[in-house]
């Protein structure tokens, strides 16, 4: 379309030409020059090849085209700097572990051969958005590129499950999944899948509500959920379902499970575990989103009974409690909240020894952490004086132990031994400040 418009802008001029013209002397014109499509290879284009064009034959389109989109909607061209995260994110977590699990040509053999970013989402007049779309086998549209962030796991893993589910209505066209799948849940599909909640949607066996549009949606819903949740994830999910929903989405995981192993000669499973290794390694370093506006604004721990610590913070944590209990209170838990900037308030929980009242105890530390992700705490002077950091004036001999600790060492800030795979970068991971000096001292706290 755009070759037909060049050749009408040149008839135009040329008509132009000739009506006004009569002289009969040769024209020596740069007709190239009317070209506005000409563009100059930038960097960026060059990235774009080495990574997608050259190994897999896929071009990633990005200049605005409007033939490309739909002229029915207001949409937005992307960023141009958001473009190689976006990028290097599909092909780290959507590319490389089809290759290591189905073999190096099953990309290459099927893949679309066009990606065309948008930078706006795509608005319906049901008040729901188009992420993006899958057309005729050889294309993907993504949208919403402009508010991508490779540093936002939540944004990465939305933007993974879009292509995830696009491409699995690619693998359906070559070859469609065995029909019985429909009949699943046949009798609970609606055009108003985005009425009812996602906890409506679960209880009748679908994983999430879009699941509800159709049967083909559905199984690329569930292709795409369950790689992008990871087998625990994914698990504790449907395990948490009463028992015929449950029931559902097993029969349902087993026609995903068996459609890859017969049609593609994929193990589903391997496949989930390499999608989630690889969505871990793509997670930002934890040090780095800690603090307002950032991913995490608090790290809690529960000592006695839920987060494990190391066996040296574990024993200044029972001395503490036992010296408070001859103040006849109860150390229950401790957290740290991460404030703007450097500030970090460290709490502890405590209540009296019947357990009816809780009381806070406050102390503020300045938290510098360097380009290895190790942090130093300083406490900040003068403290505030409000109650709570007041009450820290109460229990501060009490936990002395504790805070001698944190003074008189460096942390290195990462995720935890024992954080669930697949989730750094989301809420509920664990983190653990690790002892510089020694990385089996450690705290160990739950991030939000």
């Amino acid at each position: 379309m755009k070759k037909i418009f060049i050749i009408s802008l040149f008839a135009v001029f040329m008509g132009f030409g000739i009506t006004s013209c009569k002289k009969n002397e040769t024209l020596n014109a740069n007709l190239d020059a009317i070209d506005r499509n000409a563009t100059v290879k930038s960097s960026l284009d060059t990235w774009l090849e080495v990574n997608f064009l050259n190994p897999y034959n896929i071009e990633v389109k990005y200049r605005w085209d409007p033939y490309e989109a739909d002229l029915d909607k207001n949409l937005a061209p992307p960023k141009e700097n958001l473009i190689i995260p976006a990028m290097e994110t599909v092909r780290d977590i959507w590319i490389r572990p089809y290759e290591k699990v189905g073999g190096a040509n099953f990309m290459k053999i099927n893949t679309p051969k066009q990606f065309y970013l948008i930078g706006s989402p795509s608005y319906n007049g049901d008040g729901t958005i188009v992420l993006g779309t899958a057309e005729g086998g050889k294309k993907i549209v993504l949208y919403v590129i402009n508010y991508f962030s490779k540093s936002n796991t939540a944004n990465t893993r939305e933007m993974i499950h879009t292509i995830q589910h696009e491409f699995t209505h690619i693998l359906n066209q070559k070859t469609p999944y065995k029909p019985d799948f429909d009949l699943v849940t046949k009798s609970d599909y609606t055009a108003n899948w985005n009425i009812p909640n996602l906890t409506t949607a679960r209880s009748l066996g679908f994983i999430t509500q879009y699941s509800r549009s159709n049967p083909l949606e559905d199984f690329a819903e569930m292709v795409s959920s369950m790689l992008q949740y990871g087998k625990l994830q994914y698990d504790a999910i449907v395990n948490a379902l009463p028992a015929d929903p449950q029931a559902k989405l097993r029969k349902k995981e087993q026609f995903v499970v068996e459609y890859f192993r017969t049609v593609w000669n994929i193990d589903f499973y391997a496949l989930q575990a390499e999608v989630t290794a690889a969505t871990d390694r793509n997670a930002p370093p934890l040090s780095t989103v800690l603090g307002t506006g950032q991913t995490y604004t608090t790290f809690t721990a529960s000592p006695s009974t839920q987060t494990p610590q190391s066996a040296e913070f574990l024993g200044l944590w029972n001395t503490s409690k036992t010296a408070m209990a001859a103040q006849n209170f109860v150390l229950t838990q401790y957290s740290m909240t991460f404030g703007t900037g450097n500030l970090m308030t460290f709490r502890y929980t405590f209540t009296n020894t019947a357990g009816t009242t809780t009381y806070y105890g406050d102390i503020d530390y300045t938290m510098a952490i360097d380009g290895n992700g190790v942090a130093t705490l300083t406490p900040v002077s003068p403290q505030p004086t409000t109650t709570t950091y007041g009450n820290y004036g109460v229990i501060k001999n009490s936990v002395a132990g504790i805070a001698n600790y944190l003074l008189n060492n460096k942390f290195k800030i990462d995720y935890a031994p024992n954080v669930v795979a697949g989730t750094k970068g989301l809420p509920g991971a664990f983190g653990a400040f690790y002892k510089s000096t020694d990385q089996n001292s450690y705290l160990i706290g739950t991030l939000n």
